[in-house]
């Protein structure tokens, strides 16, 4: 688990993954970050653990997904609920 501020997470690109993966119900979707073209981390879904990875991922592609951009407004619910907000994340 990182610990991100506000201001650190404003600086990278957050997209939840809204794809309709049709009769494959199990693929979940999760929520995304990333600067630039590379993925830097991942929220899971429901968790409000945000997961950085050491590394940046190159191979990362949104090609033949659908994601909804995060607000500011957004992002802020993520940090408050991994710093012990009981709040839910359904957006």
């Amino acid at each position: 688990m990182t610990t991100l501020s506000l201001e650190e997470a404003c600086h990278y690109l957050w997209r939840e993954e809204i794809t309709d993966w049709g009769s494959y119900d199990y693929v979940q979707n999760h929520t995304y970050i990333s600067k630039g073209t590379d993925l830097v981390g991942f929220v899971p879904r429901g968790t409000g653990i945000i997961k950085m990875f050491n590394t940046p991922k190159k191979s990362w592609s949104v090609a033949r997904r659908k994601f909804r951009k995060f607000t500011k407004k957004d992002i802020k619910r993520v940090i408050d609920m991994q710093n012990g907000s009981n709040k839910p994340l359904e957006f």
